[in-house]
């Protein structure tokens, strides 16, 4: 699908979705990660009926849904805002799409008491919108949503207005949910860690496009492109240039193995993950099955359940920073800035980015 809208103070169009291909499997979680103006919003309105695509088609089920509107699709969306009638108790706003579409009343009333049982809101449904918490509101929302039947439910940064805890919370009762109902989740969201706590498959979008899809470990340990790498999460890039078949040189010097994949000579651009580092004292003995590169530690940052170092590498010029996490105090922990220590890490947990 392609989406354009027009931009009239330009006399120009904004591609907003360009030629996007999307597979998503029947009972996934799938989430679509970006950062803003990349095109998922607009991606998941596409699919839920509210937009139309300029080019291409939405199926559902084999089922194409053309101009559908999406009263008239079987899905239902959970927003940001929630959306709630603040007129209508609790079991009046999960009873309102039943009201539409013409449920039989004792029908309804046994449907919105098992939506309101599968979000945890007993006893609750007499309640006004304003008399609940936050994350009591999205649960309301959330079974407005279900009480449908949806063959897919959409969720549009459902979770961004919650406080952290709460929206971790929340987060565990998504996925139990979806364990619960076994539909399909199409999940829109910028925040990296809630997409790899939560879905079975993601993408990475930008400008318009799907930069990678994959399993949350797959994008995240094997990022293809740069942008992927520093989108999700944090991420040490170094330019090196290649020797030979399985070994590169770094800007300080150091020759350590990585399979390239390039010709001799060939600059290539590599990935590699702070958690993924080790940091030893210089003298320290050294597996040989790792490489070592030496360094000066720049920076040390307490985070209670890791330190984070920043190491400059020996390059003589700009330094190249290279953050080490140590979560349970692997190796020797440096305790001074200025201290010379060397880093490790094993050969196949770099990752070799597209040109």
């Amino acid at each position: 699908v392609t989406k354009r809208f027009p931009e009239t103070r330009l006399d120009d169009e904004v591609v907003a979705v360009d030629a996007l291909d999307l597979d998503v499997a029947d009972g996934e979680f799938f989430a679509l990660l970006g950062p803003s103006g990349c095109g998922k919003t607009t991606t998941l309105r596409m699919i839920a009926g509210f937009e139309f695509p300029t080019e291409g088609s939405v199926h559902i089920h084999g089922e194409e849904m053309g101009r559908r509107t999406p009263d008239r699709r079987p899905v239902n969306t959970v927003f940001q805002s929630y959306a709630l009638f603040p007129h209508m108790t609790v079991a009046e706003n999960i009873a309102f799409g039943l009201e539409m579409r013409d449920v039989p009343r004792d029908e309804a009333r046994r449907r919105v008491d098992e939506a309101i049982g599968l979000v945890q809101l007993q006893g609750r449904g007499g309640a006004m919108p304003g008399d609940l918490s936050g994350g009591q509101q999205q649960r309301v929302a959330l079974a407005r949503a279900i009480v449908n039947r949806p063959k897919v439910l959409l969720l549009d940064e459902p979770l961004g207005a919650l406080d952290l805890r709460l929206r971790e919370a929340m987060q565990v009762e998504l996925k139990q949910l979806k364990a619960m109902l076994g539909i399909t989740f199409v999940h829109v969201t910028h925040d990296q860690e809630e997409a790899l706590a939560m879905a079975d498959r993601l993408a990475v979008m930008d400008a318009g496009r799907i930069v990678q899809t994959g399993t949350p470990a797959e994008v995240y340990e094997r990022p293809r492109t740069r942008f992927v790498a520093e989108f999700l999460g944090d991420a040490n890039l170094l330019t090196a240039e290649v020797l030979d078949a399985d070994r590169v040189r770094l800007p300080d010097g150091s020759a350590v193995r990585i399979a390239a994949d390039r010709p001799a000579g060939a600059t290539v651009h590599l990935s590699l993950r702070p958690e993924q580092l080790d940091l030893v004292a210089v003298d320290a003995a050294v597996d040989g099955h790792l490489d070592t590169v030496p360094g000066t530690v720049a920076r040390i940052g307490y985070f209670g359940s890791a330190i984070e170092y920043d190491v400059a590498l020996d390059t003589g010029g700009d330094e190249v920073l290279v953050t080490a996490r140590l979560g349970n105090a692997r190796g020797v922990v440096a305790r001074t800035v200025g201290e010379r220590v060397r880093m490790r890490w094993a050969p196949d947990s770099v990752t070799v980015l597209e040109d």
